[in-house]
Order: C-alpha cells, then sequence, then structure tokens
C-alpha cells in the first residue's frame, strides 16, 4: 500500500476530495523542463452520432482541463527519433505513463520512487491514484463515463516484475481506488482477478469507502445520450450490441511503468468505453493484455480498444519479443501490425497504443492512429512525448 510520508502509515481510501491539482503535483516531483507543459487535444473518436453529441458535452467540461493546460505551455514536440524521450540515452530509474494526464500521475510517482525502500509498486498505485480522484479525467475513476445504464464500473491492475505477482479488479462499483484493490488482491489472496460483486465485497472487508462515482458532468452526458437513441442516425435500444461497439468516444486508459536498478512495475486503471454493455470488460484488468512486467526482460503497457488487445494478447506479446532479443520500437510495432491486420480482416476500426521499456531503460510508445502521447519522468524532469504513429 502506499505510505503516508508525515505519518508513516497506510494511506486509507478517502473521497475525490484527496486529489491536489495538476500543478501540486509535478510539483512534488522533479521540476518540468522550461514551464509546466501544455496539453493537446485528445484522439477524435467520432464514428458515429453518439459520440459527436459525447464531444459536444464533455468537450466543454471533462476536456476542459485540455485548455487549462494548454495556456499554461506548448503541446508536446516531436524528438529526435518518434517515439523515443530523448537521444540521451537509457535511464535505470524512470516512470512513464500514458496520455497529458500522466504529467501529474508521473509527478506522484517519482516521490513514491523516491522514497527510501521504495519499489516501483509504490510509485504507480501512487500515480495512477492521482488519475482516478481527478474528476477532469472522464476515462478514469471518479469522473469516468459511465456504462449504458448509468453505472461507472471500473477496472485495474497491477504487476510486479520480481515475482511476476499480479491483482487485479473487474466491473468494481463504488470504489474511488480500484489500483489499490487490485494491489491488495496481489497481496492478500491467493487469486489474481475478482470480478464485480466479489471485488465489491473484497474492497469493503478491506475497509474501503463507498461512493458515487457518477459526477455531474458524466451524468449530465450520460443522460444527453440516453436522450438521442432512437433519433435518427443514432444507434437505438434494439442494437445494444452495436450502441457498445460505436460510442467509444475516449480510450485513454491510464497505464504507468515504473523502472528503478532493474526494478519493474505496472498498473493500469480506467472505466473503460463509454456506454458499454452492464459487466463489460477490457484489456487493462487483463494480465497480459493491458500490461506485463518481468525485471529480467521489460515492461509494456496499453491503451486504446481493449478487445483489440485481448485478440493479440498485446502487451506479454511484446515482453516476449523483447525476451528473444528485439527492441522495444520493434516489439511494439510487430504487435501493432497483428491488430491492424485482425481489425482489416473483419472491418473493424479504432486506436491501440503500447509503451515498452527494456531491462536497460530503453523506451518506446507509438499507436496506429495520430495522437497518442505519453508522459515520461527521470531525474532532469517529466516530458510530454509525441508517440510514433505506425504505418
Amino acid at each position: 500500500m502506499i505510505e503516508d510520508s508525515h505519518a508513516h502509515r497506510p494511506l486509507q481510501p478517502t473521497g475525490h476530495g484527496e486529489c491536489r491539482s495538476r500543478r501540486d503535483v509535478v510539483d512534488c516531483g522533479p521540476r518540468l523542463k522550461g514551464q509546466v507543459v501544455g496539453s493537446m487535444k485528445r484522439r477524435d473518436f467520432l464514428h458515429d452520432a453518439s459520440g459527436a453529441l459525447l464531444a459536444g458535452c464533455v468537450g466543454a467540461g471533462a476536456l476542459a482541463g485540455n485548455a487549462r493546460a494548454a495556456a499554461a505551455g506548448p503541446a508536446p514536440q516531436g524528438e529526435s527519433e518518434a517515439g523515443r524521450p530523448d537521444a540521451r540515452g537509457p535511464r535505470d530509474r524512470l516512470v512513464v505513463s500514458t496520455w497529458w494526464f500522466g504529467v501529474a500521475a508521473n509527478g506522484s510517482a517519482w516521490e513514491a520512487l523516491r522514497r527510501d525502500g521504495a519499489h516501483p509498486l509504490d510509485a504507480v498505485e501512487a500515480g495512477t491514484r492521482v488519475a482516478e480522484a481527478d474528476p477532469e479525467v472522464n476515462s478514469v475513476g471518479f469522473g469516468g463515463l459511465p456504462n449504458a445504464e448509468g453505472v461507472v464500473q471500473l477496472d485495474a491492475s497491477v504487476m510486479r516484475g520480481d515475482t511476476l505477482g499480479c491483482g487485479a479488479v473487474a466491473a468494481l462499483e463504488k470504489v474511488l481506488h480500484p489500483i489499490s484493490v487490485a494491489r491488495l488482491v496481489m497481496e492478500r489472496t491467493p487469486h489474481v482477478l475478482l470480478v464485480g460483486p466479489g471485488a465489491l465485497a473484497f474492497a469493503r472487508a478491506q475497509g474501503f469507502e463507498e461512493q458515487e462515482l457518477l459526477s455531474p458532468k458524466a451524468r449530465e452526458a450520460w443522460e444527453q445520450w440516453k436522450a438521442t437513441r432512437g433519433q435518427p442516425g443514432a444507434r437505438g435500444p434494439a442494437e445494444p450490441f452495436e450502441v457498445a461497439r460505436a460510442s467509444s468516444l475516449d480510450h485513454d486508459t491510464i497505464g504507468m511503468i515504473a523502472l528503478d536498478g532493474g526494478r519493474f512495475a505496472t498498473a493500469v486503471t480506467t472505466s473503460g468505453l463509454a456506454w458499454k454493455l452492464p459487466g463489460r470488460v477490457g484489456d487493462s484488468p487483463i494480465i497480459g493484455a493491458g500490461s506485463y512486467c518481468d525485471d529480467l526482460v521489460g515492461a509494456a503497457v496499453s491503451t486504446g480498444v481493449g478487445e483489440e488487445v485481448i485478440r493479440t494478447g498485446g502487451c506479454v506479446s511484446i515482453v516476449e519479443a523483447m525476451r528473444r532479443g528485439l527492441p522495444p520500437r520493434r516489439a511494439s510495432i510487430d504487435v501493432l501490425h497483428r491488430i491492424r491486420r485482425a481489425q482489416g480482416a473483419l472491418g473493424r476500426q479504432g486506436d491501440v497504443a503500447f509503451i515498452a521499456v527494456s531491462r536497460g531503460g530503453e523506451v518506446w510508445g507509438g499507436s496506429l492512429l495520430p495522437g497518442f502521447e505519453y508522459a515520461y519522468t527521470d531525474g532532469d524532469g517529466t516530458r510530454r512525448i509525441q508517440g510514433e504513429v505506425v504505418a
């Protein structure tokens, strides 16, 4: 569990008020180079009318954090090699995480990683809790967009690379920090994955408080989406599977990797697809799909359409390719090509992105479609890196 540096005791699960401002969180870790980085506009997944509605409703609310951050500095810049942080060489202590909100998450993760006796698992838990508690992030935790019935169901997983220990929860309701529940599944049970009511019962037994996770902005978006069903051009109630598949505006899961002196840990947490069928589970809580790490080889995390990642065993495929000697970039691109071929065979579409880190600290991030970015933190500071778009 995360420790309180002042009282030296485990932090208890709290309400969403625990989240500090992004600027405060970033300032806990290494200083950003130059100025606080800005934010770029997220990818546009407007494939149908429900997506367009969500963009209009959420764009002025949940995405307002992007606009505020944009005023603080520039969008991520291209690097010397696509998808890689810089040309200064690998580092033996680093944190990487997906998307613009990874900047704040990395700040808390780095602070945790620098504590005496800390394991990278402490860092990834601390970092991803920041995104879970931030109401401006509409794809994770409090403020996450709900399923088709208006219920926020959360998925999360953690893994450590020394023992291959892992834990996960799926379709968990009413608990703000599923990432911490997932860690306790690993540490206090013989199991790997708990789901739905069983996951909630376990969280209650561990002392986690329950709270409403549907924020006012997310409720408004869901109510407007409901109002469009049955209208011309919108998916109707008779097509629930099509609604769940096509209305996926955001796939902005936060996935995080921490490396410290050859030790790895990963964490992934998300509210999943907006308007998904109740009980739908993506790749995030599936060890080997949404994340994987092995201290002998490296680590990978994913974000995007979870079903596509599950079909290819995305992250374990990347790590095993690195075990065979491929660098992170080549290993990840091979899996992205497999996903693209599978999509084309049945006419599917949607983005997938990976971040991969080798045992030696080499980092790469990229995606099928433009717009993916990730946050990279080492002893020199935090930078937002534009991911490589894989042709």
